[in-house]
């Protein structure tokens, strides 16, 4: 990528004066190479006066790079929060790195930004050397509102590990982020494999899963903007596995709309937790009238969410197998006032039942509806229109009972 200057570091000339970097130029600079030459103002500073100690030339560059940050910038202390600097041995070998944010060159900080650079710098012969610049993906430089969380071994790999925290803002949502990575004293390794991230999050690190290992859990992921759709919060928890933090959970927030009623359903009778799934399905089953929320839920799909949670009632009792209850809740899904063009779940109902009274196998049954769901996925989608924010159930999922790893359409 060639973001680190070239060749050998030397403290900048006796009579050098540190200037404000000028603006980018479009006509001649190149994003890499004004980081460059950014990475090497800050080296430069530094290194202007090699005799004084290590903190008090990290507090100078500080001082300088916040006075040339533009003039609109608002922040509250001596210095920005993307504006700070830490020394320790970062891989063991007994010499101190030091691991310096600097404001990010031309950019601002308010409210709901403040770019850095995060930098690694070794320290040999009494010169700052630039060792790396810490990215979490090679197009994204800057790191926004970096805030160093910790520095220690969480995973138990007898090496110490970096934890930051980031805030980036949208137009209408904040979503905070864990940089975790390590320090090889050559390269830096990012140990992330699945963004840590969430939007509009409390997090916590603690070892939720009793492991010994220090675990990163989110709750929060509502999005800001009308676009979002119909959503509610979920916990993720991000732990180490095979090498790297990966999302191992995510689970929704229970929430009485009869939508995610029914999507809950499906995910208990996946866990077979039969009463569950039942109370669920039946909440929605049961519910008298059409449900009105703040205009995602039409008729139309009001009655295929009835339809799919009488199927999820009708799974449950096959496993009991109680035909009678199953005809019962059918034949309350076949009277009911509202029915949408082209439904196909009232015939994946019936479907059901046919298969479940020829061969008294739930699994049969079961895949028996899905297939008929499938074979007409466009008319089995539950909205007009999604938000992009909204939970998506899959063709298939409509059969919970039959595990498979192959992803179907989305409905």
């Amino acid at each position: 990528m060639g973001l680190l200057p070239y060749g050998p570091v030397t403290p900048p000339p006796a009579n050098w004066t540190p200037t404000r970097p000028a603006l980018f130029d479009v006509e001649k600079d190149t994003q890499a190479a004004w980081v460059r030459e950014y990475i090497q103002t800050v080296t430069d500073l530094l290194n202007i006066d090699t005799t004084a100690d290590e903190n008090t030339r990290t507090d100078a560059t500080l001082a300088q790079l916040t006075a040339w940050m533009p003039a609109d910038s608002s922040y509250e202390g001596a210095l920005p929060p993307n504006a700070w600097a830490v020394a320790r041995d970062l891989n063991g070998d007994g010499e101190t790195e030091w691991l310096i944010s600097v404001p990010a060159r031309d950019m601002g900080c308010g409210a709901t930004f403040c770019p850095a650079n995060l930098l690694i710098f070794q320290v040999r012969d009494s010169l700052f050397i630039p060792a790396a610049i810490i990215i979490e993906d090679e197009n994204i430089w800057d790191v926004s509102k970096p805030v160093l969380l910790m520095i220690d071994d969480i995973n138990a790999d007898g090496h110490l590990e970096v934890m930051v925290e980031q805030v980036s803002c949208g137009a209408h949502t904040c979503f905070t982020g864990i940089i975790i990575g390590q320090w090889d004293g050559r390269r830096w390794h990012s140990l992330v494999a699945d963004p840590v991230m969430q939007a509009y999050t409390d997090y916590t690190l603690v070892d939720h899963n009793g492991d010994g290992l220090l675990d990163v859990v989110m709750h929060g992921g509502m999005y800001g903007s009308v676009g979002a759709g119909l959503q509610r919060p979920r916990t993720q928890v991000f732990a180490w596995r095979e090498g790297a933090y990966r999302l191992v959970e995510d689970t929704p927030d229970p929430d009485a709309h009869p939508y995610f009623q029914m999507l809950d359903a499906n995910t208990a009778l996946e866990n077979e937790d039969w009463d569950a799934a039942l109370n669920l399905a039946l909440a929605v089953v049961n519910y008298p009238g059409v449900y009105q929320d703040d205009g995602w839920l039409t008729p139309d799909a009001w009655a295929r969410i009835v339809g799919y949670a009488t199927l999820e009632a009708m799974f449950v009792y096959a496993q009991r197998g109680d035909v009678e209850a199953m005809r019962q809740v059918y034949t309350g899904l076949t009277v009911r006032s509202y029915s949408a063009p082209n439904d196909p779940y009232p015939d994946a109902a019936w479907r059901a039942l046919e298969v479940y009274e020829a061969t008294d196998d739930p699994l049969a049954a079961c895949i028996a509806a899905e297939e008929l769901i499938a074979a007409r996925a466009a008319d089995a989608v539950f909205f007009e229109w999604y938000g992009y924010g909204t939970e998506r159930m899959t063709v298939d999922r409509i059969c919970p009972l039959n595990q498979t790893t192959e992803e179907g359409p989305s409905l």
